[in-house]
């Protein structure tokens, strides 16, 4: 017989509880810090320090609370500074009234009346007295007595009254005496009369000159300065042009130059100078004024007014060449304007000018 083989239970298998899929597994969160305090908040003092705890906290009761906080500060601090200023203002007001003694006036009337059968008598007191306390500040109090007196008996009646004016004044700071001000401008419109006063005195002790005693002086002086002048008329009629001391002005230059130009163009075919502009703007007028000092240079009767980009070709190059006068204006420029800029022609033309000055061609007064 085979021995019988007893099987001894096995342990069990302890296995480790997976959690279920199924099951939400309840992670425990951080305990919430507690809620600010509201009297803890109006205890601080500092703006700065509301400030950082607004921006490090991101709950938004404790940001709400934190911002109220801020608000009444803000309220607390304005209401602090309107306290102290008007304590500063009654101190500035106790000092003012310490130190300017009041100007007080006082008046007294008296009236007395008797009835007919002489019985009953009646005596009326009116007393006004009138404090100024500043300048801005009056006060007038009035009183009134009245006593009668009838037979054995005698009846007293008072009566008062107050007021007081005050000028509306700036700020504290432009809180000046009206008085003070008003005499410091009648001082300086004082002196200033005195000055006027003074420079008109000064001008009529000066030597009077008439108009033509200045001029026979002004003449006098330019004789001494660039020698005699043979003919009076003619020294008379440079002084007449001149605006001062014999020197022309802008004005009277431009049109002795357009009287030069019009005098060496007279006789020439299709021109007509009469400005700096329109009567140069085929350029005729510039070949004829360089045809007139340099007429070997090109022949002007073949030029005609609507070939006007050989006009300003020639007249150019034939000034540049000649007279050695450099182009200041561009051709292109000319034949696309239908009137060139007066002061670009009378720039070239001046220019021109001063060339034929150099190589002797025109004779200046100084030559």
């Amino acid at each position: 017989m085979e021995p019988e083989v007893v099987e001894q239970p096995r342990a069990p298998r302890l296995e480790p509880e997976l959690p279920n899929s199924t099951e939400k597994v309840q992670v425990k969160e951080p305990e919430r810090k507690s809620k600010l305090n509201i009297e803890e908040l109006n205890r601080i003092e500092d703006e700065d320090v509301l400030d950082k705890m607004l921006d490090r906290t991101v709950d938004f009761e404790e940001r709400r609370l934190i911002r109220n906080a801020m608000r009444e500060l803000r309220q607390r601090k304005r209401e602090q500074r309107e306290k102290e200023r008007d304590q500063r203002l009654q101190e500035m007001r106790s000092q003012a009234l310490a130190g300017r003694a009041g100007h007080t006036t006082e008046t007294t009337t008296t009236q007395s009346s008797q009835s007919a059968d002489g019985s009953a008598r009646s005596t009326v007191t009116k007393t006004e007295r009138l404090v100024q306390v500043t300048s801005r500040t009056t006060t007038m109090e009035s009183s009134y007595v009245k006593r009668s007196d009838t037979g054995n008996s005698t009846f007293v009646q008072t009566k008062s009254s107050y007021s007081s004016s005050a000028k509306k004044t700036g700020s504290i700071f432009d809180r000046e005496d009206e008085s003070a001000s008003r005499q410091s401008s009648l001082a300086a419109l004082e002196r200033r009369q005195a000055e006027k006063k003074k420079e008109l005195m000064k001008a009529q002790s000066l030597p009077k000159t008439s108009a033509s005693q200045a001029r026979k002086a002004m003449m006098e002086k330019l004789q001494k300065e660039g020698g005699s002048s043979p003919n009076p008329a003619a020294a008379g009629t440079a002084v007449q042009r001149s605006s001062s001391f014999g020197v022309p002005n802008a004005n009277s230059i431009k049109q002795m130059l357009l009287d030069w130009c019009r005098a060496k163009t007279r006789g020439y075919e299709h021109v007509d100078i009469q400005n700096f502009s329109s009567s140069w703007s085929d350029g005729m007028a510039f070949c004829a004024l360089v045809h007139n000092f340099f007429p070997e240079a090109f022949d002007y009767s073949q030029l005609t007014p609507q070939n006007r980009r050989h006009n300003f070709e020639v007249a150019f190059s034939s000034a540049e060449k000649h007279a050695e006068c450099p182009q200041l204006l561009d051709v292109e420029d000319m034949v696309r304007m239908r009137e060139p800029d007066w002061k670009c022609v009378y720039t070239y033309i001046q220019e021109f000018y001063r060339c034929l000055v150099q190589k002797g061609l025109v004779k200046t007064k100084k030559s």
